[in-house]
Formats: C-alpha cells, structure tokens, sequence
C-alpha cells in the first residue's frame, strides 16, 4: 500500500480528502482501490502515488463547468422551486445528484429557503459555489501531489476545513484585510470531492443534519472514524453514514476524532480535532 503523509488521520481537511481521493478513483475513474490507515496517514490499496495523480488530475478536465458546481453560486439562501429543477435538470448524473444531496436538502424549509450543508461554511461576499469554480480552473498536478504527500500553503481560502489554517487576526503581523488566507489548492479541493459522502437529511421538526456532524449542547462537531485494514468505496460510504453513537461500537474502527465547529472573524472553521477514542 502507498503511504499519503499528505492525508494526516487527525485532521479533519485530511480524512476528508482521502474520502474525496477515494470517490474520485472509485466513481469517476473506474480504478478499484481501497483506503487504510497506518501510522496516522491514509494509505491507498490498488494505485501507485504516480498514477494516483495521474488520475486524479485526468479527472479536473472540465470540472469547474460540472452541474453540481454550477446550479448556483451557493448552496445557501435557495428556493426549494430552484433546487428541485436543478436536480431534476441532471437526471441520470449519478455523481451530480450526489453532490445534490450533500449540498442541501428540500426535506427542511427555513424562512422560504431549503436547509444547506453545515460545510458551508462562508459568509460575506464568499460564495461557496462560485469559489470552488474558481478553485477547480486552477488545480495543477503540483496542487494534488502536494495533497497526497505534503506541501507548502499558498495564499488560498481552506474555506474553514483545515484547522491549521485558522487566521489568529489581532496576532497576525499583517492585517488580515491586507493577505491572503493560507490553504492547500489540492486538498482542500479533494476534501469537497467528498461531499455527496455527507449528505444532509432531514430530522423531526425543522432539523437539517449533515452526515458526520453531531449536534448537543456545547454545539457542533465534526466526528470521523479511523478505521483497520483498508476498504473500498461503499464500504466507507456505509460507515460514514453509520449514526456518530454508533461508530465505537463497530468493529474494525479503532478510533475516533473529533473538530468542534467555531469561528475566525464571521467565518465558521473546524478547529484543531482531538480524539476521543
């Protein structure tokens, strides 16, 4: 197996991005390849890094003119009317109703607009949507092995998936209107190929929940299992969709880790995960 320092298991950026590999490969490359753990860093079964890349790369020709990325410059603030017509627009799109699911559901309407996947988590003027279009044009094959197996940051916006990331402000020696935040292009990029493995669903009442996300009274977190041995696309799929309760008592699993949702200025960010089992 291929060891990915890049994929660190006790990130949140990082075990999102080996799913995102994994969907990629799986789904839209055709490549039978399953993922592991080994050391703190996924590992890939079934691909060397060369052609891993290879792949991956082959895969961004024309994605940032993908349905799923252009319905709307954002999952938020969304008419049920327009959503239902965007899905039904990629009918027969396995992958794009995919992410359809994982951007929003129509099952929760709030104030006239359908409820958006808690990964969203921008404000102001960034718009999700259209900032990932952006994202998708300028990924080299540079961006993705730097995912894989580590790299510099660069100035690009991680979008509040990566913990490192987070701006600090009032510490910083630069007023943050006047920089760049730091991210990784190819992982952070790779971390959204995982969305249509996080669905979001509708609860009792007026309740959205996104899959992975667990809700109590200290907030909200994001929880992800590591797991032994190495496995395939449904495989994981099944797991992550397993209720966050129920994961330390599925075999195979090993640990557990979690990143409480906070901000950074008006933005929502994941920060730093520690594990709880």
């Amino acid at each position: 197996m291929t060891a990915l320092k890049g994929l660190a298991a006790s990130s949140p950026i990082g075990f999102l991005a080996a799913l995102g590999m994994l969907r990629v490969l799986t789904q839209d490359r055709n490549r039978d390849v399953r993922i592991g753990w080994r050391e703190g860093y996924a590992v890939i079964q079934g691909l060397d890094l060369e052609t891993a890349v290879a792949e991956l790369m082959a895969n961004m020709s024309g994605r940032d003119k993908a349905p799923e990325f252009n319905w709307a410059d954002s999952p938020r603030k969304i008419a049920p009317e327009a959503y239902r017509a965007a899905c039904l627009g990629m009918d027969g799109n396995e992958r794009a109703q995919g992410f359809m699911a994982g951007w929003a559901t129509d099952g929760v309407i709030r104030n006239g607009f359908i409820a958006a996947t808690r990964m969203d988590m921008t404000a102001g003027q960034q718009k999700l949507l259209k900032s990932l279009r952006a994202l998708a044009a300028k990924i080299t094959r540079q961006h993705l092995t730097h995912a894989l197996i580590g790299g510099a940051y660069e100035e690009q916006s991680s979008f509040g998936l990566d913990p490192l990331a987070v701006r600090s402000h009032a510490h910083e020696n630069k007023s943050p209107t006047k920089s760049k935040p730091p991210g990784k292009p190819g992982l952070i990029w790779l971390a959204f190929e995982s969305i249509p493995m996080h669905p979001v669903f509708p609860v009792s009442g007026q309740n959205a929940y996104t899959t992975g996300w667990r809700h109590d009274a200290s907030g909200c977190d994001y929880v992800w299992p590591i797991w032994d041995g190495a496995l395939t696309l449904e495989e994981v799929y099944y797991l992550r969709t397993l209720p966050i309760d129920a994961l330390a008592r599925r075999c195979g699993v090993r640990e557990i880790w979690c990143s409480h949702f906070g901000s950074s200025g008006k933005f929502g960010v994941f920060l730093p995960a520690h594990r709880e089992r």
